[in-house]
C-alpha cells in the first residue's frame, strides 16, 4: 500500500480502489455514493410506487444512511443533480470537490466522475456489495427497492438486484 498522507492509503480491492480514512475502509474517493431505483414504499398499510434514491455509505460493507422518495424519474434526477456534486470527498479532507466559481457544477462533476472512471446516480450504474458484484456495482440491474416504514418511523431497505430480463 502507498500512503498519500496521513491517514488515507491506498490499494487495490477487486479493480476499485481500498481507501482507508477516519478507521474506515472506503471503496473509492467519494464518501457516500447513491442509488436511484425503481420502488415502493410501504406505511400504515399502504404502498405507493415510487422512485427511491438510497444513499451509502461508500465504505467496503455499502451501508444505506438515507433515502429520498420521489413521484417520478424527473424529479428524482433535478435532486440528484443539485447535490451530488456535493459530496463529501477524502482526498478533500472531507469536503466536497473544489468546483469553480464560473463552471457549471453540474457537468464539472460529471467530467470529474469520468476522469475517474467513476458513475452518477442518474447513470443507471447501481452500487452493489462486493459479495453480490466483484467490481462493486454494474449497469443491467434493474433494481427494485421496498421501503417499510415502521410505526416509529424508521425505515427498513429491501433491494432486489436481480437481472431483470
Amino acid at each position: 500500500m502507498t500512503s498519500l498522507r496521513s491517514g488515507v492509503k491506498l490499494g487495490l480491492m477487486n479493480k476499485s480502489l481500498n481507501i482507508k480514512y477516519q478507521g474506515e475502509t472506503y471503496r473509492d474517493d467519494r464518501i457516500f455514493v447513491m442509488n436511484l431505483s425503481h420502488g415502493k414504499v410501504e406505511k400504515n398499510s399502504e404502498t405507493y410506487a415510487k422512485f427511491i434514491l438510497v444513499t451509502f455509505r461508500n465504505s467496503i460493507k455499502l451501508v444505506a444512511t438515507k433515502q429520498h422518495y420521489f413521484d417520478n424519474k424527473e424529479d428524482a434526477e433535478k435532486y440528484i443533480k443539485q447535490v451530488e456534486h456535493e459530496t463529501p470527498l477524502i482526498s478533500q479532507n472531507g469536503k466536497p470537490l473544489p468546483i469553480p466559481e464560473n463552471a457549471d457544477k453540474w457537468e464539472f462533476w460529471l467530467n470529474w466522475l469520468k476522469e475517474k472512471k467513476f458513475h452518477s446516480a442518474i447513470s443507471g450504474y447501481q452500487n452493489l456489495p462486493y459479495y453480490e458484484n466483484s467490481d462493486g456495482g454494474e449497469f443491467g440491474k434493474d433494481n427494485y427497492v421496498t421501503a417499510i416504514i415502521t410505526e416509529d418511523n424508521k425505515t427498513i431497505i429491501m433491494e432486489d438486484t436481480t437481472k431483470k430480463q
